[in-house]
């Protein structure tokens, strides 16, 4: 191992890094070194199982599995839990980390000592006092595991999965190799007692040693609670689920002694040796692929019946195959000596099917952050495979093996229907992706035994060869037969093609290297559906809008596409609310308060898709306003042109939003755009524009010395860079904008240093105008231009009004007083322009304040019924008519 395969989670400011790579391209990759590395996992433990059992008694395992059936229940404290909760979360800080590992390091050294000191009453239960023995020796493995837990998920987190694999191998290497050699020792049971702690010794070491990070002291950290609650409900998950799994082992050694759980837990690793070798290592990439998708999005949905179709088609194979060569293959692993384990095998086999596919309605419980749900499911799990326990007790250790099955089958179609409820994701689906592959894995299983009954001679041979033979035979007669009735379901081997692409994708390579090492790469905007298009919203004290904001952005038809706020200082609930849209892919980064330019630009480096669309905090998008411009956009292949949508304003009631086209309207070159623009003092609102990532490379960022008028100053900027604009009337954006106009940004009031920043703007919009085109209506668009934004100067700035007129005369033409409407002229005349101007604005503000609340108690109104949907009653305006 090299330094450059280990991680260094978080930077110089205690932020997490962020992973490197298009995430489903490393999700994939991680899925696929994950398969790999529990595949040669598997035939380690094979191995070790095939040479173990031959130097070991049944009882020597009994004695073990008595023991670990409760030890693993506490060496999972935080393993299971928190290792979802910061794979899960939006922000992982090292504070937060920090506090994780300390309450792991705490949790895991009282455990340790409660079960060390419990040895005593096991050894009464089971009646055997080596069962105290064997107790004291497993505990450090509790205390071992805990000290990794929150190295391990900050390298998953990271999508480092090969590394952890590679860790996780060699672990289990170490294990068998110690346990061999000390069985061939002769040390019986504390064979296996060794081999354990050492798999968690060593898978300890690594992790540290790969992660390089240092908890630091224990310490305030936001998000905390959310945290201890989200990894609570699924350790509580877990520890009803594992209650549900390892009650078998209990009643099997309470009823019928270590000898026969010798043999049962075998015949149960088997069964299970294929969950926890493939679902359970995917289950960590499932969850950080799946829960950086939106729950309710085609993408969420493409990506987990992909999954489950692959764990099908697989699983299914298992199941009809092991249920023929059970017997078989167990007398083939461990011998003569372990038939009765063949015996209750063949009962497990038909469940490892849908047992697989079973398992992955967890991962949607967990990408959507519904933990506490998953933990409410598991105690119907509970009851249900409890129950069915105790009515196959009576029938021993096969009764048991056909009420997992049984169990399986039973559950599978309820939870999936529970599991998707909240993103309203049915069990049609779920049926329709796995059904042919349960009928063709029963009818390749019965035409399979047919076959083999024509042929008794071998059906009942005795002997290992005769055993090999048999595998071998039914294996790739099964398999054939399999693969046949796959391909005849689904008229075509599109599933094969399906599963042989995702191979592909899982194979390393050089670009899959390049992705995959550096977790402080840049993001690279690749994904299904098209260009990725980033929503690059910036938010000051926006709690009372920024929710409907990001729905509408949540709601937009084009799929692929990521949302980022940056709050700029925000001193009410706006970062919370924001947080509580994390699960629905909504990313959120704070800063200190510097203004809506410099949080537009910290977004934008944030953000790594094709496309832009900036948004502010208060303002909506209608669901297709993007999908219709993208499409637009495909016919400019260039991405060089500049595209622009209707817009509306309102203040409350959207569905009523008035949309007044002007001459903007249109598709326009830049030089007459501009013309256009201020030469009838005419704007597009910020959220109109769908900018490609080269145009806003090209323009630069946002001016931040610019507190007014700062979009105009940068699409100015934009415009320029661009082959022209075009306008998508499709499209549609509402901007809530009148009533609040004296809260806003735009807004310049009284206000000295927004004057200045307001005079800058003015003079960067005539500079780009003419380095365009110097004629006669450019300088004429310019004069109209300053005579029109001299109200806001006159007559406190003199020094301004002194370069504007030097400016005017410069064009050719000169500046007179503006004027003030009939309704504050008197005043004027009678008190001066700076109480006519104070006037104008405290009369303007007592009439929006006034239209404002109006228009906000009809729309709560309107919500007492139905909520309009967008925009059925949106009202459009002729230019002309005056309003």
């Amino acid at each position: 191992m090299t330094s450059s395969i280990r991680l260094t989670p978080f930077d110089a400011q205690g932020s997490f890094r962020p992973t490197g790579g298009d995430v489903r391209r490393l999700a994939i990759r991680g899925a696929g070194v994950t398969v790999f590395s529990s595949g040669l996992s598997l035939i380690i433990q094979i191995v070790a199982t095939t040479v173990l059992a031959r130097v070991l008694s049944p009882k020597d395992f009994g004695l073990v599995a008595i023991v670990t059936t409760f030890s693993l229940l506490l060496t999972n404290f935080g393993l299971n839990g928190l290792t979802e909760a910061v794979l899960q979360r939006e922000e992982m800080n090292d504070a937060l980390a920090s506090n994780l590992f300390w309450i792991m390091l705490g949790g895991g050294t009282l455990l340790t000592l409660a079960f060390a000191a419990a040895g005593s009453l096991f050894a009464r239960f089971y009646h055997d006092p080596t069962v105290q023995i064997v107790t004291v020796a497993l505990s450090p493995t509790i205390l071992l595991t805990s000290l990794s837990v929150i190295h391990l998920a900050l390298l998953r987190r990271a999508m480092r999965f090969s590394v952890v694999s590679a860790n996780d191998v060699v672990a289990k290497l170490f294990s068998v190799i110690t346990s061999i050699a000390l069985g061939f020792a002769g040390w019986g049971y504390w064979a296996l007692i060794i081999g354990v702690i050492s798999t968690s010794l060593i898978t300890g070491l690594g992790a540290v040693y790969l992660c390089r990070w240092t908890p630091g002291r224990p310490r305030p950290a936001p998000g905390m609670a959310s945290v201890l609650y989200f990894a609570a409900n699924t350790y509580a998950r877990f520890s009803v689920n594992y209650f549900a799994r390892n009650i078998d082992n209990f009643l099997v050694g309470w009823q019928f002694g270590a000898n026969a759980l010798g043999f049962y837990k075998k015949a149960y690793d088997l069964f299970a040796l294929s969950a926890s070798q493939l679902t359970a290592p995917l289950s960590n990439v499932a969850v950080a692929g799946l829960s950086r998708s939106t729950p309710r999005s085609p993408e969420f949905r493409r990506n987990l019946l992909g999954a489950i179709s692959v764990t099908a088609f697989v699983g299914m194979a298992l199941s009809g195959e092991f249920t023929l060569i059970g017997k078989d293959l167990i007398r083939l692993l461990l011998g003569p000596n372990w038939g009765a384990a063949g015996e209750i095998f063949t009962f497990f086999g038909p469940g490892i099917g849908i047992m697989l596919v079973y398992i992955t309605q967890g991962w949607i419980h967990l990408s959507i952050g519904k933990a506490d749900r998953w933990l409410r499911w598991g105690i119907v799990e509970v009851v249900v495979t409890c129950s069915l326990f105790f009515l196959a007790l009576p029938y021993g250790p096969v009764g048991i093996a056909v009420a997992w099955t049984v169990s399986f089958w039973i559950l599978s179609i309820p939870a999936f229907w529970y599991a998707g409820k909240p993103i309203d994701f049915g069990v049609g689906p779920i049926i329709e992706c796995v059904w042919r592959f349960i009928l063709a894995s029963l009818l390749a299983a019965s035409v399979s035994a047919f076959l083999m009954s024509k042929m008794p001679s071998l059906e009942l041979a005795q002997g290992v060869s005769a055993a090999a033979t048999r595998l071998a035979i039914v294996s790739v007669v099964f398999t054939t037969l399999y693969l046949a009735a796959v391909v005849a379901l689904y008229r075509g081997f599109a599933p094969l093609y399906q599963i042989a692409k995702l191979l592909r994708e899982m194979l390393p390579s050089r670009r899959a290297a390049a992705s995959m090492a550096p977790a402080e790469a840049p993001l690279v905007a690749v994904g299904a559906g098209g260009p990725l298009v980033s929503i690059l919203i910036p938010a000051h004290n926006a709690q009372e809008w920024i929710a409907d904001t990001l729905r509408s952005a949540l709601a937009q038809t084009w799929q692929n596409k990521e949302i980022i706020v940056v709050d700029d200082g925000s001193s009410d609930r706006t970062a919370e609310i924001v947080r509580q849209f994390a699960l629905q892919g909504v990313r959120i980064v704070s800063q200190n308060n510097e203004g809506a330019s410099a949080a537009r630009n910290h977004a934008f480096s944030l953000s790594r898709g094709e496309f832009i669309q900036w948004l502010d905090a208060d303002d909506l998008l209608a669901p297709n306003k993007i999908a219709v411009q993208m499409q637009a956009a495909s016919q400019f292949p260039r991405n060089r042109t500049l595209l622009s949508s209707a817009w509306g304003k309102f203040m409350y009631r959207y569905y009523r939003a008035e949309f007044s086209p002007s001459d903007l309207w249109c598709d326009l070159s830049p030089v007459e755009w501009l013309l256009r623009k201020m030469g009838q003092n005419l704007y597009m609102q910020t959220a109109t524009w769908l900018v490609s990532r080269d145009l806003a490379e090209a323009a630069g960022p946002w001016d931040t010395r610019l507190l007014g008028d700062d979009d105009g100053e940068y699409f100015c900027r934009v415009l320029m860079a661009s082959e022209g604009v075009h306008f998508v009337p499709e499209a549609k954006v509402c901007y809530r904008g009148p009533g609040l106009a004296f809260r806003s940004l735009s807004y310049i009031g009284r206000s000295n240093q927004k004057r200045d920043a307001h005079w800058l703007s003015m003079q960067l919009h005539i500079k780009y105008l003419r380095s365009l085109e110097d004629s006669e209506r450019a300088r004429t668009a310019c004069l109209r231009y300053l005579q029109t934004s001299l109200i806001y100067f006159y007559p406190e700035e003199i020094g301004i009004i002194a370069q504007a007129d030097q400016l005017a005369r410069e064009l050719g033409g000169e500046l007179v007083s503006p004027r003030l409407s009939w309704k504050y002229a008197w005043m004027k005349s009678m008190f001066g322009w700076d109480i006519a101007k104070r006037g104008q604005l405290f009369l303007l503000s007592i009439k929006w304040w006034g239209k404002r609340y109006w228009d906000k108690t009809l729309f709560r109104l309107d919500n007492l019924g139905t909520r309009t949907a967008w925009p059925p009653h949106a009202i459009v305006r002729d230019p002309t008519q005056r309003s």
